[in-house]
């Protein structure tokens, strides 16, 4: 048995997630980063930073504007 990876700390029989944890997951991390489009944005940003397209500045930036916004709400 291992530990879902949601943070529940329940333990699984096979897999990497209880059932449906793999969604409470996903959920929790759109609210830290404040939807579900300001999530495409932080991975868009790390893709174009792990492919040389953004300096790391650039890239640093990005994230901090994303964050900011959800500190604002």
């Amino acid at each position: 048995m291992i530990e879902c990876e949601c943070g529940c700390g329940g333990l699984t029989a096979s897999g990497t997630f209880l059932p449906g944890h793999d969604q409470k997951l996903r959920s929790a991390l759109e609210r830290r980063v404040g939807g579900v489009l300001a999530l495409k944005l932080l991975v868009d940003s790390a893709e174009s930073y792990a492919s040389g397209e953004l300096s790391l500045d650039t890239h640093a930036d990005q994230v901090r504007t994303i964050f900011s916004s959800v500190e604002d709400k």
